[in-house]
């Protein structure tokens, strides 16, 4: 009897894994069956770690976790959709899905865009306050212009959550600080509210050097990299910043043009800091490039045009890496009705259907007399322009087109072009004009990218792209502030003219 009981009692509590077993597979999208989930509901946070087309990685809480991107996936920033393009690595970012199971993104929001690296101080430790968690620094410097400039107080206060603390390569903590009294330190800031914040601070030790250039070897394995044919040592305490974003240095690559801040002691070099940009003419994340190129006008077709030489001597040349290099092969760049198409000299846009030969446009509708009489006697074909073109898997794209005064003679062995990276300080809508801070011209003599002062652009003579889309002149406050900007200007008689604006945030 008993034996009967037991083997009744096993059978019960085997039914309902049996029956489990034999469950038919659930449409996830169907809300009376099991996984389905109120769209938007479930989320992930976190910082982003690398970003691709498909996939995205983020550092969160529970350590690395990647996600899929599909054609699906949107993305939000300050309230409005944006492109992959525009989010970096570093940002801090709010993944929802539609379904409990699946990796599939529906959408990725960034958050906290006050938080991003707003300078690198240096100074010593005076004061650490556990209670308040606050570091208070004399002493300080700022890093600007490439180089330490002294600020206007003698000692600065600074909130310390507690985390990103390090002496040298070792984590510590506001109690581990307090010992280091006296010693300099350098600290990646951020502001909220007013107040400057702790993002990430490493205990100096050692004697300081500079190194500047292009990253020629990186072994992350064993965190070392080779700058300017110097060997240096990268650490958990190396405070990356990165598009003005404090990142990991997993996100360093090879070729990247970087600045860095090194302890030198006992014969090891040990990176404090590493400081980079973007190069907004790099391949970017959607698998497409923005390309200049400089040369003639040399043939409209029906949404075509052809670029040519810019004399008998002289190819047309493409933007690389801040130096012009010369094409021999000719091009044909897709125009459309949405192309930007400007007379420098006029400062007079131009429709685009002008230049498009299959439609018929009654050109006494062109209110500038000037203009209405060249599109008349076809006086733009051969003349000398800026094209900007977005490349990618469909084909060149023009996106903007600047014609230029025509030069008679241009130098092959002077180069009266240059290109300005920066941020945008202010935007002056009287007198179409851009302030420009974190400025670096790229000298062609030396091949590198180097720091100037704060510089003004004026823009009449400018096309403007903000994040590929033109900005007229009478809409430059939708030019954000702090905005990266890349410049390409020309230099005519003793002043530079600027041709070609593009934007990015």
């Amino acid at each position: 009897m008993k034996k009967y009981v037991i083997f009744v009692l096993l059978l019960a509590l085997l039914l309902p894994v049996a029956s489990y077993g034999r469950y038919e597979p659930v449409e996830l999208d169907d809300p009376e069956r099991d996984g389905y989930i109120i769209p938007g509901t479930r989320y992930r946070q976190g910082e982003v770690l690398f970003i691709e087309k498909n996939e995205v990685e983020l550092n969160t809480n529970l350590g690395r976790e990647k996600y899929r991107i599909t054609e699906n996936t949107s993305f939000q920033k300050r309230g409005e959709l944006i492109g992959i393009n525009q989010i970096k690595e570093g940002d801090k970012v709010l993944l929802t899905f539609d379904t409990i199971y699946a990796s599939d993104i529906a959408n990725i929001k960034v958050e906290d865009e006050g938080q991003n690296i707003k300078g690198i101080l240096r100074g010593k430790i005076e004061l650490v306050d556990d209670r308040n968690k606050e570091i208070t620094i004399k002493n300080p410097y700022i890093y600007k212009e490439g180089k330490w400039q002294p600020t206007s107080k003698y000692t600065i206060k600074l909130k310390a959550a507690g985390k990103d603390l390090y002496n040298g390569s070792q984590k510590t903590t506001l109690q581990g600080l307090k010992i280091q009294k006296g010693k300099e330190a350098y600290i990646a800031y951020d502001e909220n509210l007013g107040r400057q914040n702790i993002a990430k601070l490493v205990v100096k030790n050692g004697l300081a050097q500079t190194y500047q250039g292009k990253i020629s070897n990186i072994l992350y394995t064993v965190g070392n990299m080779v700058v300017s044919t110097t060997s240096l040592d990268l650490h958990e305490g190396t405070i990356v910043v990165k598009d003005n974003r404090l990142v990991d240095y997993l996100n360093l690559n090879k070729y990247d043009d970087v600045l860095a801040l090194v302890d030198n002691s006992l014969g090891k070099k040990n990176t404090s800091i590493v400081s980079l940009d973007t190069n907004m003419m790099e391949e970017r994340k959607d698998d497409t490039k923005i390309s200049i190129y400089r040369g003639r006008l040399e043939d409209i077709f029906e949404y075509q045009i052809e670029i040519g030489r810019l004399n008998y001597r002289l190819d047309y040349q493409v933007l690389e890496d801040g130096k012009w290099k010369s094409v021999e092969d000719k091009q044909r760049f897709s125009i459309s009705e949405d192309t930007i198409i400007y007379d420098s000299e006029l400062k007079e846009n131009i429709d685009p259907l002008h230049f498009i030969s299959s439609r018929y446009i009654n050109i006494y509708q062109i209110k500038n007399l000037t203009l209405r009489n060249r599109i008349a006697n076809d006086y733009y074909k051969n003349k000398q322009a800026y094209f900007v073109v977005r490349e990618g898997e469909y084909g060149k794209e023009l996106l903007a087109l600047n014609l230029v005064p025509h030069r008679q003679v241009y130098y092959q062995n002077i180069n009266l072009n240059h290109s300005v990276i920066g941020e945008i300080k202010e935007v002056n809508l009287d007198d179409n004009t851009i302030s420009l801070n974190k400025v670096k011209n790229y000298n062609t003599l030396n091949n590198t990218w180097e720091s100037t002062s704060e510089e003004t652009v004026h823009l009449d003579k400018s096309v403007i792209l903000l994040n590929d889309i033109p900005v007229p002149l009478d809409r430059l406050y939708a030019l954000p502030i702090g905005s990266k900007v890349y410049v390409v200007k020309e230099k005519v008689s003793s002043t530079d003219e600027s041709y070609v604006l593009l934007v990015e945030n």
